[in-house]
């Protein structure tokens, strides 16, 4: 009696476990979804029915024979090259939008303006994660698309990926004053990028194909309708110059470009002055006003045309367009917005007298000319030396520790607002400082001038290093020359930090910032650089 006892128990306890285990609802499909017909079977999209409704897409809600959960996951195809797009995901038996989104959709699945396509509309219902079934029956229509982005005058796409490109995400080339060729401006968002030159009027007519571009960034391409092309060799940053903003005529302020608003902006401080917009810190590419229009705080923009004059000093939001087909724009808002000071004082363990004050003459400063709380600066370190940041009585410094490179020639850190530990700097040399106090971070860069030039033996493409000397605030280096009479390509110029927006050329005696190639003898020399008083002297060895 115990044995049986003892089965009877264990045979209980499986069938328990074996229960417990399989949780799985048991269910069975009673009936599939079905789509309620549309009661038209062709639809031409455009700018006039845009925010008209497209007709809501119905279907009966699966039966699994019990109650449950059920969401249906609805998609849009292109019969005519099998591409599909979700049009959503939802727990109820419809879905509602306008034209102008069902027109989005079909150009995700290659659907390109003024054509017709043939377009299915299926579904797949789930209930839970291991039940699933698709519709008894499909809608399906014909669709002509339209592109919202069209203007009123000759444009053509510039199509990433050709021949498999996005006309939604396009950007527009544009002729408006009827010329005959196609200009504007592209941002390409990785490097290596191929494209072709589409015309807008007929998206089968390639006016240019067999386009790269070698880095990531704004370009300017024109092409005319021979499909001859041109594109900006470099990238393009945009900024405003001027005697209105706070670099004068010398220095641009950057504007930053949104991808997704595909807009360059930004905040600024300008005066009763005059500025314009220019690409690259240089007068080969910049825009001006319409004549007669230089007071007006929004229009449009001319290449080359006549300074904007500003009449009331503020702060000032500053919007461009450069991706409008061709016709391009400029707003200005006045702002309430907080602005930065223009100068933070770097108190450190480097002044006289024991330093770490910034009352100080000898105390460093770097400064922000757009109050955009972004501050630059240059200045040499001894070794070892601490700083501390100093503004309006606030003392910041380091927060964590400095990340340098392995030549300990650029370090980044964060830093604390409300004190922290002293920014110390090991090696020394000349450094650029950056400072963001929104972001709450600092950059150091070492940085020097160099010599660079086919007079010597790196010739154009490789600079050779300065010393700095402290004491005599002068800048040497020996070198072996070559003889050069300072003509066309050949001589030698100054430059600063490896790039040349800080350049000295003329004569050693008599530098010009932005001066031609200096003429050079053959032999050693020891050549020896005053950046401030702008002279050099040259001495054989």
């Amino acid at each position: 009696m115990k044995r049986i006892y003892f089965y009877t128990i264990l045979l209980g306890l499986l069938t328990f476990i074996s229960c417990e285990e399989d949780k799985t609802p048991v269910m069975e499909l009673q009936r599939a979804s079905e789509f309620q017909a549309f009661t038209q079977s062709e639809f031409v999209f455009s700018k006039e029915n845009a925010t008209a409704e497209f007709p809501i897409i119905k279907w009966t809600e699966s039966d699994y024979g019990a109650a449950t959960v059920v969401n249906y996951d609805v998609t849009l195809t292109n019969i005519d090259n099998n591409k599909s797009v979700l049009l959503g995901t939802t727990g109820a038996n419809e879905l509602k939008m306008t034209n102008a989104q069902m027109n989005t959709f079909i150009g995700k699945v290659g659907v390109y303006p003024g054509q017709t396509s043939n377009i299915t509309i299926s579904l797949v219902a789930k209930a839970y994660d291991y039940a699933s079934d698709a519709s008894v029956n499909t809608i399906s229509f014909k669709a002509t698309s339209y592109d919202p982005k069209a203007v009123n005058w000759k444009f053509a796409y510039v199509a990433v990926g050709y021949p498999d490109w996005d006309y939604t995400t396009a950007y527009l080339l544009g002729d408006p004053d009827g010329d005959g060729t196609y200009n504007g401006f592209v941002n390409f968002d990785s490097d290596g990028v191929s494209y072709a030159i589409i015309d807008g009027s007929d998206v089968t007519k390639v006016l240019a194909q067999g386009n790269t571009i070698e880095a990531k960034g704004f370009y300017e391409i024109k092409v005319d309708e021979t499909g001859q092309l041109t594109q900006s060799p470099n990238p393009i940053v945009w900024g405003v110059i001027g005697d209105a903003t706070a670099g004068g005529w010398g220095t641009d302020t950057e504007m930053d470009y949104n991808e997704d608003t595909r807009l360059w902006t930004t905040i600024t401080s300008f005066g009763a002055k005059e500025f314009k917009f220019r690409g690259n810190n240089d007068w080969g590419i910049n825009f001006g006003a319409v004549e007669g229009e230089e007071n007006e705080l929004s229009g449009k923009l001319i290449a080359g045309g006549p300074n904007f004059k500003v009449l009331k000093a503020s702060a000032y939001v500053i919007t461009l367009n450069l991706t409008n087909a061709g016709e391009f724009s400029y707003l200005l808002e006045e702002t309430t917005v907080e602005l930065s000071s223009t100068t933070v004082y770097l108190p450190g363990s480097y002044q006289a007298g024991g330093g770490w004050n910034a009352a100080q003459e000898d105390c460093y400063q770097i400064t922000s000319p757009a109050r955009d709380f972004i501050y630059t600066g240059e200045h040499y370190f001894p070794a070892n030396t601490s700083f501390k940041f100093f503004d309006n009585n606030v003392w910041t410094g380091l927060d964590g520790s400095i990340a340098w490179n392995e030549s300990k020639t650029e370090g980044k850190f964060l830093v604390n607002s409300g004190g922290g530990e002293n920014v110390t700097i090991e090696p020394a040399g000349y450094y650029k400082i950056m400072l963001n106090t929104k972001k709450l971070t600092s950059t150091l860069k070492m940085a020097a001038w160099e010599i660079i030039g086919n007079a010597t033996s790196g010739g154009w493409d490789t600079g050779t290093l300065m010393t700095y000397d402290p004491e005599k605030k002068l800048w040497t280096v020996d070198v072996t020359l070559t003889a050069t009479a300072g003509d066309g390509e050949n001589g030698l110029k100054f430059r600063w930090d490896g790039a040349w927006e800080k350049q000295f050329g003329g004569s050693f005696d008599a530098l010009v910032s932005g001066g031609g190639n200096i003429a050079t003898p053959a032999g050693e020399y020891t050549i020896t650089l005053d950046p401030v008083a702008g002279v050099a002297t040259i001495a054989e060895k």
